[in-house]
């Protein structure tokens, strides 16, 4: 079955920084053009007698297939993040990014030396989930063959010449900067709450069963403005700051099970328990955060002063 293509998700004339031609010529030519490439690969495979075909021939089309494929998505990611106004937004992934890089301008620092590195050559730089370390993280990928195992791609920059060269020449920095400053995080944001809640599924608990967890670790996970402005938490929990999961995980080492929970039980509770669970802890998010335990009636407490860690 042909996969059909992905409609530009966003007006040419309406990004800033990069020519309504250049993102035209990109979109149909190398990723149109690699939709095509993939299709046409793929009907001769499945044309073929596969008792019969040679072991080189197939090893041959199957690698034209994944490098067809790769530029495929890779490109729906690259058009997919453009329109935006380059800021994050405060939400559970500015929590993974300032968790796993220390803070915003340390990720962005390593993801733009990492694409400049590659001007002049070819290759993309990747922003991506990682299922197995349940954490972000940058990666290079030289050509189509080259993505990391286990990984959903959340950003990626095309450092290909065809992308920038019809406007910025072999000025690749003045194309990344442009690049960066329209991002639309909102989409990212989208892709990783997406690909972190698939991982997820399978941790969360429903209130009332967490209220019968006599033994487990309560942990408050709202992010820290959402926390400061609360009046009521959960009995027996401690807040701990999300974005540094990462130092204070060694306390609960010990811990039989422990219960994360947030506002609303989304991306921010459901990444931190499974960072922790890549961790060896064995944790759990309370699916609806303290609204599903609100309204489910179950008991609050009033915040104590002075209980932020």
């Amino acid at each position: 079955m042909d996969l059909t293509p992905k409609p530009l998700p966003v007006d040419p004339e309406q990004v800033a920084g990069l020519g309504s031609k250049l993102i035209s010529s990109h979109y149909e030519n190398n990723y149109l053009g690699a939709l095509s490439r993939l299709n046409t690969i793929r009907q001769t495979l499945e044309s073929r007698d596969r008792a019969s075909t040679p072991g080189f021939a197939l090893v041959g089309a199957k690698r034209e297939e994944l490098l067809a494929a790769n530029s495929v998505f890779l490109h729906e990611a690259y058009f997919d993040a453009l329109g935006g106004d380059g800021s994050l937004p405060a939400g559970g992934l500015s929590v993974a990014v300032e968790r796993d890089f220390g803070s915003f301008e340390n990720w962005l620092a390593e993801f733009t030396s990492l694409a400049r590195a590659m001007g002049g050559g070819s290759g993309w730089a990747i922003l991506a989930w990682s299922a197995r370390e349940a954490r972000l993280l940058n990666h290079w990928a030289g050509d189509h063959s080259q993505l990391l195992a286990g990984t959903s791609t959340l950003l990626a920059l095309d450092m290909y010449e065809h992308a920038y060269h019809m406007d910025f020449g072999a000025k690749a920095s003045a194309y990344i900067d442009a690049f960066m400053a329209q991002i639309r995080w909102d989409a990212v944001a989208s892709t990783y709450v997406r690909a972190m809640g698939a991982a997820s599924a399978e941790l969360g608990i429903q209130a009332r069963e967490a209220a019968n967890e006599s033994r487990a670790v309560i942990l408050d996970v709202r992010r820290r403005p959402a926390f400061d402005l609360a009046r009521e938490q959960i009995p027996g929990s401690a807040w701990r700051d999300p974005a540094m999961a990462l130092t204070w995980q060694h306390e609960l080492e010990n811990a039989r099970t422990v219960m994360v929970y947030c506002v609303k039980g989304h991306e921010v509770s459901q990444s931190v328990a499974l960072a922790l669970r890549a961790r060896g802890i064995a944790a759990r998010f309370l699916i609806g955060g303290i609204d599903a335990w609100r309204e489910a009636g179950l008991p609050l407490a009033r915040k104590a002063e002075g209980t932020s860690h």
